[in-house]
């Protein structure tokens, strides 16, 4: 199933993720409606660039209104749920009840909109490598779609419940759905969140002043737009499983000074600009071979070089359109 006969909801449309999810099934021709709890679209702007909005349909949405969402799925005819609607581990942090309400109730409320829609419907939704906790648990520090669940944050617990109750969903109503578990994505609209350090480096970069990456060591980075591709891509795929699927989400696992090197070939001027800590993340940074490409026919997974040429360029042009301004300034 494509193109007209479809008709998409992404929730958390004004993420990072999200706003490349929405820009991309926009440029392929399918129906899609993009949604988050207030239309703050400057990602889906920024990604956008130098294409405009006029084909976007928004919808604001509070995913913890049971009826709301419910309301919106049946009354819209959706086809496939993209559910990347979330507060992050920060946010989670301080306010934990808030953080549950948002990312495990609001993620059961579109199961059920999904369980009442009077039509099949895919779900994928947005799980992450937290679920794992530290790499310090795993032998090599190395991880499989299969490895135990053992999350050392709030925000953790709360994707580890959503993929229980996918499980749930699906042994009880035949919903199927795939859990998507990206590690650190980096990208234009990536600017949020303790692990965005990376794609503010290069935005640093692009802009010409200094900025310091709170952590070192080696990590797994996601390309924004092949991340939206392989949540479109899971979509799809789980709307005929009737089965509940978690997959961890391929990347490129590259050593923090080899990243700011990189980026200091990309843009020779701000050679001494990027700095890092020693320290590494606690997450992992090795993947076992994901599931995921047999599942849902091949996802994109760019070369490193690519993709933060590609991002230090786009924020180039976005800063010279006065679409961002440099880290730091308000």
């Amino acid at each position: 199933m494509s193109g007209k006969t479809e008709r998409f909801l992404v929730t958390g449309a004004g993420g990072c993720i999200g706003a490349w999810a929405v820009r991309r099934l926009l440029d392929a021709g399918v129906e899609v409606i993009a949604t988050d709890l207030n239309e703050d679209l400057r990602r889906f702007r920024l990604v956008s660039h130098p294409q405009g909005e006029d084909k976007l349909d928004f919808v604001a949405l509070d995913v913890t209104a049971t009826k709301a969402v419910a309301d919106l799925v049946a009354e819209r005819d959706i086809t496939h749920i993209v559910h990347l609607a979330g507060l992050q581990v920060p946010f989670c942090a301080a306010d934990p009840p808030l953080g549950a309400m948002v990312n495990v109730v609001g993620t059961v409320n579109i199961f059920e909109a999904a369980r009442h829609a009077g039509r099949p419907t895919g779900v994928v939704y947005a799980s992450s490598g937290a679920v794992f906790g530290s790499s310090s648990y795993f032998s090599s520090g190395m991880v499989s779609d299969t490895s135990p669940l053992l999350p050392e944050s709030h925000y953790g617990v709360y994707k580890m419940a959503n993929e229980g109750t996918a499980r749930i969903y699906a042994m009880d109503h035949g919903i199927g759905s795939i859990g998507l578990r990206p590690f650190i994505v980096y990208g234009p609209g990536r600017d949020q969140g303790m692990t965005s350090g990376p794609t503010v480096a290069m935005l640093a970069a692009a802009a010409g002043v200094p900025y310091h990456v709170k952590f070192g060591g080696s990590v797994l980075l996601t390309y924004a737009p092949d991340c939206a591709a392989a949540f479109i891509a899971s979509a799809r795929a789980a709307m005929a499983s009737g089965d509940a699927v978690c997959c961890n989400v391929p990347g490129q696992r590259v050593p923090m000074a080899e990243l700011i090197d990189l980026i200091e070939r990309v843009v020779p001027a701000a050679k001494g600009l990027i700095t890092s800590e020693h320290a590494p993340l606690r997450v992992p940074a090795l993947l076992e071979e994901p599931t995921l490409d047999g599942l849902v026919g091949g996802v994109p997974n760019t070369p490193i070089e690519e993709g933060v040429r590609a991002t230090i360029e786009h924020f180039e042009r976005a800063l010279a359109a006065g679409l961002l301004t440099p880290p730091g300034q308000k």
